[in-house]
């Protein structure tokens, strides 16, 4: 079970006695399972029959879930579930900074300093900027996306960087970095035309991403030389806005998997910019 893929909105608007339908399986794997509320546990509980077995993967260190509840910790800590803990740090993950400092945080230690490095071969994939105020830390993001990586690593804002918030509100919240970054990294200096919808303004070339499920939207995809057509965008889905037809009140946009959908400029409320985004949205995608 995707729990990205699922719709909250539509799930919480039903009665509390709402019953989907049954799964019919021997036996169910519900990953990513810290991002299940109660509300959603309880829904999938009522779709298994009696005796299918369960297994919950997941991890407790990540985000708790949105709505009411921390499913999987409450369940590992009441001891009443059979359950397997890893946590070893195996060679490839070793070398990745971000790994140890992961695991260095969830042990209660520090980020790893100058001259602990495990080996030679650690990669120089973390680092940390500690910053005194919101301001200065927006301009130190604005500067990582719009030259410094790219100069440290050729890192491309659109095809190699993601901006990751832990709050929607404020200066360093995904509504605003979302403004700052586009003004910075999609200014719309030739006039082309744009739309503005819900508080945001989209043109040509905005990263932006598919905010429920929407199971009507028609899409194409050329895959070897071939056409694919289909309907269907889902809840996490990034892509491009490649054009703005002011004439048909379309927004055309290439998903990042190269489905090619159409939005009407009435279907906007479903979209956001996804210069930056949630940790939450990161984690469900």
């Amino acid at each position: 079970m995707e729990i990205g893929k699922i719709d909250e909105d539509s799930l919480y608007k039903s009665t509390s006695d709402y019953e989907g339908s049954p799964i019919d399986g021997d036996l169910i794997i519900v990953d990513e399972m810290s991002m299940v509320d109660m509300f959603l546990m309880n829904y999938l509980l009522k779709c298994i029959y009696q005796g299918t077995k369960l297994i919950l993967v997941g991890d407790e260190d990540q985000l708790a879930s949105v709505g009411p509840g921390s499913v999987l910790k409450d369940l590992i800590h009441s001891e009443q579930v059979p359950t397997i803990h890893l946590d070893k740090i195996f060679r490839q993950a070793a070398k990745s900074k971000i790994i140890l400092n992961a695991h260095r945080v969830n042990q209660g230690e520090g980020f790893l300093k100058k001259g602990e490095e495990h080996s030679e071969e650690m990669k120089e994939d973390f680092f940390f900027i500690k910053g005194m105020s919101q301001e200065k830390m927006l301009m130190e993001v604005i500067s990582l996306c719009t030259g410094r990586l790219k100069n440290y690593g050729d890192y491309d804002f659109f095809q190699n960087i993601q901006v990751l918030s832990p709050t929607k509100k404020g200066i360093l919240g995904t509504k605003e970095l979302n403004k700052a970054l586009q003004e910075q990294l999609n200014p719309n200096i030739n006039n082309l035309p744009e739309k503005a919808s819900m508080g945001s303004i989209f043109r040509a070339g905005d990263r932006v991403m598919q905010m429920k499920n929407n199971y009507d939207i028609y899409w194409e995809k050329e895959v070897s030389g071939k056409k694919e057509m289909g309907s269907g965008i889902f809840n996490g889905e990034i892509g491009t806005v490649t054009a703005i037809n002011e004439r048909e009140k379309q927004v055309e946009i290439q998903f990042d998997d190269e489905k090619v959908a159409w939005y009407e400029f009435s279907d906007l409320d479903q979209i956001e910019h996804s210069y930056a985004i949630t940790i939450h949205k990161s984690q469900r995608k």
